[in-house]
């Protein structure tokens, strides 16, 4: 324990002066940066050159990420691509990973073979609710289960790279990040775990100013995101600082879906307009939008519209009214087209025949031949299934060694517990409380027979449930996480076993471990008992602790349970260490001692002759902890982590 708090206190040290130091370098230069706008805008140029690219290494699996100098927008082709759940298309490996109860799941189509093209420019995908938007931006930016998806996606003519999804910008509809931290901590975060270890820590400070300097977070660099009890930054500018941590990256391509839900129309117009200035400097902006209002239909360059998995129109927004006028439909002169055309394909996914019109008239050559396929796409496109090109795997070597992520993690998780302590100060408080409760409670047990031998034992069976149930507030720091932790996996911003052993480092251990000495040290010395208080993880079968039931009594075929009890275990080490060599004297007459604790030991049927009798108990409960964090980290690989 004395080695686990040292070794605690000094990663809190490394974590804290790393972060002083990042804060004053950083304000050091942003008062450079920031003294004219040329500067920025030189500072952004440079940042451009200088991107992550993918290189094979063809000797092994993996793959490495370097920084090498090249343009920033991409082009992206996709052709044929088909997206089906449910059905025969769930792989063995999904079923385990998602088990169900049904024996049979009805299959379901989501996207009907949806060809296109995207380049540098504003993208918008529309569309009425359910008919696909977000699986398609998914597909593309390769953060879909690939079991069910067939077709074929190509970045700048040549199939997408294995680590692809981890060099593009996807800026979920929800957003993710760490309540308690700035808005340029969030940045850093994402800058020291994502870029590539070729860049120097100068080079990650120049690329987080220059982000901020072009998504206008000057103002609020320092302001923390906020929590639901404490005000922090805007919605605006939450959503800008989501767009940040995946433009740190400095991608070809930026995926956003929904980016405006949630927002109001002039926040929404804000946040529009600078993904509009990321497109003007030759970024790829694609993202899915419901109903934007006319100001921001026009930041568009090209526009998608999807009816019930199909593309109905794709081109430029000059071209949408007249499209659908030759169709026979006539937009008012003062009506929103976006609004005009959304009507359409709402009448359509509910009128089976209209919907036959609109595709008809897609699939004719001469309607949309500005987005005719580029013949040298169209020659790269592989002689194998198209279901072959996503479910393409191999090991990618992460950005940062191991022992960096877990360092970055635990920095972040130490934040998040000073400056949001209400959980730990609840943990300190109660079991302060509670220990004295016990030590008023059971005050100076006697060393009598009677009355003294069960305040003893009742005194054990409380603090070891007091224990067990106080150990379930590990199971809500996870929880709370969960879906944080999802994005970060699925971004690539760290493995698994580093979240994991970051949780257990600085949140679960000593979250449950201080209390836990606290309620020891108050009970111990109030109660006047040599008690070993146990920190569990989980409290099983109560009944089979030996201590309400005699377990001989109980049916041979449930008494198995006894053995996976962590109670009966726990229930068993604090008696054999309280009660060996202990004499029991009448309560009247402290001469006369009738009875020793060794009678106690055997009338409960507990073996305390040899030490093993007693560090057998420690053992078992040393195993069952480690299986259970063991199953933790398992269910952590297992659980499904894609859309």
């Amino acid at each position: 324990m004395k080695v686990y708090i040292i070794c605690w206190i000094f990663l809190l040290i490394i974590c804290l002066s790393q972060s002083d130091l990042e804060t004053d370098e950083c304000q050091t230069t942003v008062k450079i940066t920031l003294l004219s706008s040329a500067s920025i805008n030189s500072a952004t140029d440079e940042d451009d050159i200088s991107r992550t690219a993918i290189v094979e290494n063809h000797s092994t699996s993996s793959v490495s990420r370097v920084s090498i100098p090249g343009e920033v927008s991409g082009t992206l082709f996709f052709h044929e691509i088909n997206y089906i759940i449910g059905g025969q298309n769930e792989s063995k490996r999904r079923r385990w990973r998602r088990p169900t109860i049904l024996k049979s799941e009805e299959q379901k189509q989501i996207l009907f073979d949806v060809s296109g093209t995207f380049s540098g420019d504003m993208n918008a995908i529309m569309g009425p609710t359910g008919c696909g938007k977000s699986s398609l931006l998914d597909i593309l930016a390769d953060r879909k289960d690939p079991y069910g998806t067939s077709g074929c996606v190509l970045v700048d003519g040549v199939p997408r790279h294995p680590s692809y999804k981890y060099t593009v910008g996807y800026v979920v509809q929800e957003n993710f990040f760490s309540e308690t931290l700035t808005v340029r901590e969030n940045l850093f975060f994402s800058a020291n775990l994502r870029l590539p270890k070729t860049l120097s820590r100068r080079e990650k400070i120049d690329r987080v100013l220059c982000v901020i300097a072009d998504l206008g977070l000057e103002s609020c660099a320092n302001t923390r995101m906020g929590t639901a009890l404490l005000r922090g930054v805007s919605g605006g500018e939450k959503k800008r600082t989501c767009i940040g941590m995946e433009l740190v990256l400095s991608p070809k391509i930026l995926f956003l879906d929904e980016p405006t839900t949630g927002l109001d129309a002039s926040t929404a117009n804000n946040v529009m307009q600078c993904l509009k200035r990321l497109a003007e400097k030759g970024r790829t902006i694609i993202f899915s939008i419901h109903q934007p209002r006319y100001s921001i239909f026009k930041l568009f360059d090209t526009v998608t519209f999807m009816c019930k998995g199909q593309f109905v129109y794709q081109g430029t927004i000059d071209n949408v009214v007249s499209y659908f006028s030759t169709l026979g439909y006539h937009c008012e002169t003062h009506e929103n087209p976006t609004d005009f055309v959304l009507d359409i394909l709402i009448d359509a996914s509910q009128t089976p025949d209209i919907l036959a019109k609109l595709k008809d008239a897609y699939s004719e050559p001469a309607r949309h031949s500005d987005l005719k396929m580029n013949a040298e796409f169209e020659n790269n496109i592989p002689n194998r299934g198209y279901s072959e090109c996503f479910q393409h795997q191999v090991s990618v070597e992460a950005a940062q060694s191991l022992g960096r992520e877990i360092l970055y993690v635990s920095q972040r998780t130490l934040r998040n517990s000073l400056r949001n302590p209400a959980m730990a100060l609840a943990q300190v408080v109660v079991s302060i409380m509670m220990g004295f409760l016990v030590g008023f409670v059971f005050y100076d047990l006697k060393t009598t027979t009677g009355h003294g031998v069960n305040n003893r034992l009742g005194t054990i069976f409380f603090i070891i449930v007091n224990q067990i149930f106080s150990t379930m507030t590990a199971i809500e720091p996870l929880l709370q996480e969960r879906a944080l932790f999802f994005h970060e996996y699925a971004s690539g911003y760290y493995r698994i076993r580093t979240f994991f052993i970051a949780k257990l480092m600085c949140d679960l251990l000593p979250l449950r471990a201080l209390p836990s000495i606290l309620f020891s040290l108050i009970a111990y010395f109030m109660i006047a008992a040599t008690l070993i208080i146990v920190v569990l993880i989980f409290a099983v079968m109560m009944i089979f602790s030996g201590f309400l039931i005699d377990l001989t009594s109980v049916f041979s075929w449930l008494s198995w349970i006894q053995w996976i009890s962590a109670l009966r275990y726990a229930s068993n080490v604090l008696p054999i260490n309280e009660f060996q060599c202990l004499k029991l004297c009448l309560p009247n007459q402290i001469n006369v001692c009738p009875m020793t604790g060794e009678d106690v030991l055997n009338d409960q049927g507990l073996s305390h002759g040899t030490a093993w009798d007693l560090w057998k108990h420690f053992f078992a409960l040393t195993m069952m902890a480690t299986t259970f964090f063991l199953l933790a980290y398992i269910q952590l690989h297992r659980i499904k982590k894609t859309k």
